[in-house]
């Protein structure tokens, strides 16, 4: 029989492979719940009892933010909370994600409850309903065993259902909700045996090890009718010591402080754009990521459902078959790397000797004209002007520079009817180093920047690039790399590196827009002429 507490960790590990490098940590951390280290440690459960605390933690203040969203919302849409939760779903993954993991905590809590209060049903069926995500995520070992010791369960006769609901799980006390499983029980007469000294020597000393299993058991029963002996004044209480006063003044503390952690770096519940956004840095996730959110759960469910058929079932399947991960993209995962240059350059010229080959031999054998075979081309685009059967393009526009004709009058005039500025080259040539967000960025550097240009002229224009998709200069910019996707909102804090936040098409977008929709709301400007260009 599989035990609760061994479980337990296995879930909140599965549930920390989720959470990983979302802002979660980041989010208790600064909500003073734990100390970074210890926030990391909760994604793999190395400490269960301070996992489970986080875990609770955490349940409470998205349960509480997802309420205050819809109070927020409800009275724009006039939808119940079902109806909104389910329209929010399909439009926002960040939505969904959070709600996934307000969901999944809130079914291992309800696991929990289950070998707390001896309910032997609620554990089989809080169990049932958690083993998908074990395949989903690739916890091999437990996607192959637990569906077996469900079936186990499931198939117990009545009668022993009705005995085994005393004593399939160990209290030590009177206390409610003080229940604990076999194995949990195990461990601690362990380590009561153990001691200080450990057990260490004792599996390299096959008698020494025999005699420990043998005596280990009635050593814990003595120690712990020993220390009964002088703790019965504690029996009359009932109550659990996390029951007490201060107990849950500093629960209720952090509850509302990790909100209010959360509400600062954006509530995720009132996210309503079509991208997956990490709670601390506010960078967009990629649509691999936003593809493994909207179907991981049907995933798991499917491959449960497909694996008790076959293994349990039908029996067409041996249980020692291996299963086939799923490796989905994940925050902490990164996307595979794309095969370098000299690689590819490689596998392009074996291509061709191979299609060069074939053709030669097929023309030699029909008695072709090897000047005419020779005379044909086997790519689309020259070899001086493609690579890799793609037509190379300009990566520089300062290459442009060698056509134009140097100017003659070099002095600049003291005054201008009017400037056309180009808003690309100008956000590119300011610094951002006086600026922590896109707030500050554009009240302490574009603004007066902008400011400035209108001393010297009476109307400046300022115009932003447009990005069409599938254009030669879109093709251009991916040649030049691909930077960090990031929303762009005043909160937000402006990314460390600048220039490779502005090799993505779609940062500059929303920063253009961002900063013409400062211009035209600045009341420094008022009176001037100041024409700026918009994306819609």
């Amino acid at each position: 029989m599989f035990g609760g507490l061994h479980i337990e960790m296995a879930l909140w590990n599965t549930l920390g492979d989720l959470l990983e490098c979302s802002g979660w940590t980041t989010a208790l951390c600064e909500a003073d719940v734990a100390s970074s280290g210890t926030a990391d440690s909760f994604l793999k459960a190395s400490h269960l009892t301070r996992t489970r605390h986080a875990h609770q933690v955490t349940t409470l203040a998205l349960e509480k933010l997802q309420h205050e969203a819809w109070e927020c919302m409800a009275s724009q849409e006039n939808l119940s909370f079902e109806s909104w939760k389910k329209s929010m779903i399909s439009r926002s993954p960040t939505f969904h994600y959070w709600n996934i993991i307000l969901q999944f905590e809130i079914l291992v809590l309800i696991f929990i409850r289950a070998y707390r209060q001896k309910n032997f049903d609620l554990f089989v069926e809080s169990l049932e309903a958690l083993v998908p995500w074990f395949f989903a995520l690739d916890h091999i070992n437990y996607a192959r065993w637990i569906p077996i010791h469900l079936r186990d369960m499931k198939a117990l006769p009545v009668h022993v259902k009705d005995q085994l609901r005393s004593c399939w799980v160990i209290s030590k006390s009177q206390k409610k909700y003080s229940c604990m499983p076999i194995d949990q029980a195990h461990e601690q007469n362990n380590e009561l045996v153990k001691g200080s000294g450990g057990a260490v020597g004792l599996t390299e000393n096959p008698s020494a090890f025999r005699r420990w299993m043998v005596a280990g058991p009635e050593q814990a029963r003595i120690l712990t009718e020993f220390e009964s002996q002088f703790l019965e004044s504690e029996e009359h209480n009932s109550q659990q010591h996390e029951q007490g006063y201060s107990t849950h003044q500093l629960f209720k503390k952090q509850v509302n402080s990790l909100a209010e952690v959360i509400s600062s770096m954006g509530n995720p519940f009132l996210d309503d754009s079509p991208e997956l956004l990490i709670l601390d840095t506010r960078n967009c996730a990629s649509d691999a990521v936003v593809s493994t959110v909207q179907t991981i759960e049907e995933l798991g469910s499917t491959k449960y459902h497909q694996y008790m058929t076959d293994v349990i079932k039908n029996r067409t399947v041996s249980i020692h078959d291996p299963i086939r991960k799923n490796s989905l993209p994940l925050f902490k995962r990164p996307l595979p790397k794309k095969s370098k240059k000299l690689k590819q350059q490689v596998a392009s010229l074996k291509s061709d000797c191979n299609l060069f080959s074939h053709l030669y031999i097929a023309s030699k054998f029909r008695d072709g004209n090897l000047e005419d075979f020779f005379s044909h081309e086997n790519q689309p685009w020259p070899l001086s002007l493609s690579e890799q059967g793609k037509l190379r393009l300009p990566t520089k526009k300062s290459d442009l520079l060698s056509c134009i004709e140097e100017a003659t009058n070099l002095e600049p005039p003291t005054y201008y009817d009017v400037k056309l500025l180009d808003g690309p080259a100008i956000v590119h040539s300011l610094p951002t180093k006086q600026a922590k967000t896109f707030d500050e960025y554009s009240d302490a550097v574009f603004l007066p920047w902008t400011e400035c240009a209108l001393r010297n002229s009476s109307r400046v224009d300022i115009i932003w690039d447009v990005y069409r998709p599938n254009s030669l200069k879109e093709s251009t910019r991916e040649k030049r790399g691909k930077g960090v996707r990031k929303k762009v909102s005043g909160p937000t804090k402006l990314p460390s590196n600048f220039q490779d936040f502005l090799r993505d098409s779609k940062n500059k977008e929303e920063l253009f827009n961002f900063l013409t929709n400062k211009v035209s709301r600045c009341d420094c400007l008022s009176g001037n002429q100041v024409y700026i260009t918009y994306f819609r």
